[in-house]
């Protein structure tokens, strides 16, 4: 019986084979102000996906880091967290350690990344879980 693919699986290996190769990989990020009666009240977003290494990325990679970049920057968001907010949640996730009394599951940081990265917290955490635990 095979398993079937998943884009999660998909971007596990991608990964790996980019880390294999020499590359890093990170976040960009972008800040948006939003006006409120109370004041102005930036958030931080991830913006851009930045893979560096030796050479060009290969084709085969480029392709498939194009066809599912939010899971790729959800991969780049634990591997080198962008942001110190971030930078903490994944070590809580990592050691078990609480923060703000409540401990960071994988569920819990699946649905934080998946806002950060431009997805919706409640409907597609789902699909960034995966990631998040094959990156801790």
């Amino acid at each position: 019986m095979t398993t079937p693919v998943t884009a999660a699986s998909t971007v596990e290996a991608a990964v790996a084979e980019l880390l294999d190769r020499g590359y890093d990989l990170s976040v960009e990020t972008r800040i948006e102000v939003h006006d409120h009666k109370v004041g102005a009240h930036p958030i931080t977003y991830a913006d851009q996906l930045l893979v560096t290494g030796p050479e060009r990325v290969p084709d085969h990679l480029r392709e498939t880091i194009v066809s599912d970049k939010p899971l790729f920057l959800a991969a780049a968001c634990i591997l080198n967290p962008p942001t110190p907010w971030l930078r903490g949640l994944v070590a809580c996730c990592k050691t078990g350690e609480k923060q703000a009394g409540r401990l960071i599951t994988p569920d819990v940081l699946a649905a934080n990344i998946a806002c950060f990265v431009g997805l919706d917290p409640v409907v597609d955490a789902h699909k960034i879980e995966p990631v998040v635990r094959a990156m801790l």
